[in-house]
């Protein structure tokens, strides 16, 4: 999982599937663990949304071509200020929310500097595609956390 040299722009969306699956495997793990049922739905669902990624991913390996979009995503940057959160058979929604935020960020931050080390522009723009698309899940879960946590409060 630490690789940080690509031999092409099909070996990148090789490495981004593997982190899609790893990170399907961990909510799907968490779902089974969790006491709580609901949290549980919650972590079942994260996991759908990881597949999904995952066979996103893997549709646009197959048609060879990716381009960033010209839309901006907002990042709430909510993650940035929380402590993190290890896993937990008791965690409550707000500790899994937390957990699944700072994934998010690291996948932004790590496909962030393999962007910046990309050896030409067609790989670059898949990484920032990549960057794109885990800010995007990052903002659905800080949207999640303002509504149901912060405004709780």
């Amino acid at each position: 999982m630490k690789k940080t040299h690509f031999e092409s722009a099909e070996d990148i969306l090789q490495f981004a599937i593997e982190r899609e699956e790893d990170a399907h495997n961990f909510y799907k793990q968490w779902a089974g663990k969790v006491r709580n049922p609901a949290i549980g739905e919650m972590l079942i669902e994260l996991s759908k949304q990881e597949l999904g990624h995952k066979n996103r991913l893997e549709n646009l390996k197959l048609k060879g071509s990716l381009t960033p979009s010209d839309s901006k995503i907002t990042d709430m940057k909510i993650a940035d200020y929380l402590v993190d959160i290890s896993p937990s058979e008791d965690m409550d929604y707000q500790q899994a929310l937390t957990i699944a935020m700072h994934r998010e960020q690291a996948s932004v931050n790590l496909y962030k500097t393999l962007a910046k080390v990309a050896p030409n522009d067609e790989i670059q723009d898949i990484f920032l595609t990549l960057v794109e698309e885990e800010v995007h899940h990052k903002g659905r879960l800080e949207e999640e956390y303002d509504q149901n946590i912060l405004r709780d409060n």
